[in-house]
């Protein structure tokens, strides 16, 4: 009896961490595809801009900006598990919030608040997969400050609730 139980468990868990995976992919597409909308963006704003007015081109992200972006991934990648701001990151970096809020944007293709929940998505269906993690621990661990909290940025960026990825 005690057999099948654990066999039960382990497809169990089998086909959540297939789902979760499933999900993640989808998620990636979706940042794939306003990836390339961005690029597509970007090359129509420098096509028109000397018909605009004052309108200046967009440029390409250069090293340094590749640079900075860089470290604030970096630093979001490191700190993720507590709660965070755009503000606390500039600081961390000696630099302008506002400035680096239109950099990142510009040169990821996405917000820093969607870029850090995105982080935090990838890291709480890891830890999802493993059932004896409760999902307000999991919600603790991804630098949500309460589990309702991460409850609906999850549903928010899923579609389907935390528990139910278990």
């Amino acid at each position: 009896m005690a057999l099948a139980r654990l066999i039960r468990q382990e497809l169990e868990a089998t086909v959540q961490a297939w789902t979760a995976q499933s999900e993640l992919g989808h998620l990636r597409s979706q940042v794939q595809n306003l990836k390339s909308e961005n690029t597509g963006l970007r090359e129509t704003a420098r096509e028109r801009s000397p018909e605009l007015p004052g309108a200046s081109a967009v440029q390409a992200p250069d090293s340094h900006t590749q640079k900075i972006v860089g470290e604030m991934m970096a630093y979001v990648q490191q700190h993720y598990h507590r709660p965070m701001s755009l503000g606390e990151v500039a600081a961390a970096l000696k630099m302008n919030a506002a400035y680096l809020s239109s950099l990142f944007s510009a040169t990821a293709g996405v917000t820093f608040r969607k870029y850090l929940e995105g982080v935090r998505f990838t890291k709480a269906l890891e830890l999802l997969r493993n059932p004896h993690n409760r999902v307000c621990e999991v919600a603790s661990a991804v630098g949500y400050a309460s589990a309702d909290q991460f409850r609906h940025a999850f549903k928010a960026s899923a579609g389907v609730s935390p528990s139910s990825v278990r």
